[in-house]
């Protein structure tokens, strides 16, 4: 039977709509980190306390991706869409009218749902509706989401609250969400028949337990240390969770998430080249912002500029690399990325103590341009590789796990450089900004090798399923 392959205007639609309301969820996450010290000021509160709106809301965004397999498979695509346009407006109205930091960290976890309802759901659109043949396409348009909106954010961020008031970053999204749900309400169509099951609420507490332990252990450990009780005792516990969820999802016929889907080797390093790709992509925007500030004296705005030129050019790429994938092996594409990975790395690893505003923008629009081959076109190759009933399973994995690398990226990124300045706590903070930086950049060079690594380790030819 020959595969149909034109894809129907309601389903452009929905995607469309789809990753507008997603585009805003993450704009805003990463749009918030600016405003820290502006919070700290107006709720009077410390630090710590503030970075929960960060914490919280990622966390929140992880747990509800955890059961989106389950989601899919029980409820129409058109009322888990619904849920997520309610549920964002009500974020915003928490997070825009908010008197207190408690306010504000209910309205981002209220939001957080909403984002975790709907990234999976746009890729699960795409993956049921989009013909195979056009599939990288298409994830590579949808995924422009991802590429682009976490380095926008900053530049957004800071611009608004400088100019304005930290809550206009809420209310001037409210009306691309509230249209964009709206599109994506009246033109998507579903997937399967939802189908009715029980769900599996031990399994569910598990997987938030483990990833609150993991989030906390991340949390202190970027404080700059990695060997107090607050650290393991909390990674111990994340772990032992999963641990304990791993056995009940292999015992049960119907688990949260089946894991049983990792015996797929391909699929197993599609995942891996995700994380760790987005892991040191994460990471960069910590570091290269902060290298600007503590060692080019840039002010916060310029810092997060930089960035934008990379994000652009891996945005306006991802659809031409969605394509090759289409049309070549996965290897072509991949072999592509890790190229311009291990020079962008490379050269930030080998002019550390030379940088200036404008290496570092080249450098790291090099770095993103092999990000654009390898990041969309990962999450495509892994699903493919799976069964019809598997992919909201992958799905599931692919968005958690994306959340999670970028805050264990920040949190690793911060450790290091935390720990180089207790190294020489004598030396100038520009001298500690780059001997940091570079014990950064070193250990992300080492995880875009391993990248490397799997990527060799693919068939020659992939794409034959």
């Amino acid at each position: 039977m020959q595969e149909v392959s034109s894809v129907s205007s309601k389903t452009k639609l929905s995607i469309v709509g789809s990753a507008g309301l997603a585009f805003c969820g993450v704009l805003v996450e990463t749009a918030m980190n600016v405003t820290f010290p502006t919070l700290m000021a107006q709720f009077h509160e410390s630090l710590n306390n503030v970075q929960w709106v960060t914490t919280a809301y990622l966390l929140v965004v992880a747990a509800t991706m955890t059961v989106t397999a389950f989601i899919q498979r029980r409820f129409k695509f058109k009322a888990i869409l619904g849920a997520a346009g309610l549920l964002f407006i009500l974020g915003i109205l928490f997070s825009g009218t908010a008197t207190s930091l408690v306010m504000l960290l209910v309205g981002r976890i209220i939001q957080g749902i909403s984002t975790g309802l709907v990234m999976p759901l746009m890729f699960a659109i795409i993956m049921h509706q989009v013909p195979l043949s056009k599939q990288g396409q298409y994830v590579g348009m949808a995924g422009m989401v991802v590429a682009f909106a976490p380095s926008l954010g900053p530049t957004y961020g800071g611009f608004i609250t400088q100019m304005y008031a930290w809550t206009l970053i809420f209310w001037l999204t409210l009306p691309i969400g509230v249209l964009s749900c709206l599109l994506a309400l009246f033109t998507v169509q579903q997937g399967q028949p939802p189908v009715k099951s029980h769900f599996p609420l031990i399994q569910f507490l598990l997987v938030f337990l483990g990833l609150t332990g993991l989030t906390l252990a991340v949390n202190y450990a970027g404080n700059g240390s990695l060997i107090t009780p607050l650290v393991y005792g909390n990674f111990i516990f994340g772990i032992l969770c999963f641990a304990i969820f791993i056995v009940l999802a292999l015992r049960n016929a119907q688990p949260l998430i089946n894991i049983r889907i990792f015996k797929n080797l391909l699929f197993t390093r599609a995942v891996l080249i995700y994380f760790l790709i987005q892991f040191v992509q994460i990471g960069l925007t910590f570091v290269l912002p902060t290298f600007a500030q503590l060692s080019l004296r840039q002010g916060v705005m310029l810092s997060g500029m930089m960035l934008l030129a990379g994000s652009l050019l891996s945005a306006i790429i991802a659809p031409f690399t969605g394509r090759l994938l289409d049309h070549y092996s996965a290897k072509i594409p991949f072999s592509i990325g890790a190229v311009f990975l291990l020079v962008g790395i490379g050269l930030l690893l080998i002019f550390t103590n030379y940088l200036s505003t404008m290496t570092i923008v080249i450098f790291y629009a090099i770095y993103m341009l092999g990000f654009s081959f390898l990041f969309n076109n990962s999450l495509t190759f892994g699903l493919q590789q799976l069964k019809p009933t598997e992919i909201g399973d992958g799905n599931a994995i692919f968005n958690t796990l994306q959340q999670y690398s970028g805050s264990l990226g920040t949190a690793i990124a911060s450790t290091i450089l935390a720990m180089t300045t207790q190294n020489i706590p004598h030396s100038s903070t520009i001298r500690q900004t780059v001997v940091g930086s570079h014990d950064v950049f070193m250990f992300f060079a080492v995880l875009c090798v391993l990248t490397t690594c799997l990527i060799i380790s693919l068939p020659k030819k992939v794409n034959d399923h």
